[in-house]
């Protein structure tokens, strides 16, 4: 399988929040791996969340974020 990502992906095993509805909402996730473009995170409902989201890595200031992909337990974030 070849690779197609814009940066090297760096594996990662942090703690994350995905803030949303107006800063109303969040759920928490763990980052697996990530780059100056994107990301992979886990989490337990990845379809709830949608296509435009803050998130705030820990140790990390908050980013924006699109929701690209995702599958059980997984998904795939561009930094906009």
């Amino acid at each position: 399988m070849s690779e197609h990502r814009q940066a090297i992906r760096m594996r990662r095993l942090k703690e994350a929040r995905l803030v949303f509805n107006g800063r109303k909402s969040v759920m928490n996730c763990t980052v697996r791996n990530a780059s100056t473009v994107g990301a992979k995170l886990l989490m337990a409902e990845p379809h709830l969340v949608p296509a435009e989201f803050e998130l705030a890595i820990s140790g990390a200031d908050p980013r924006l974020a699109r929701k690209i992909w995702f599958k059980e337990g997984e998904m795939g974030v561009k930094f906009l």
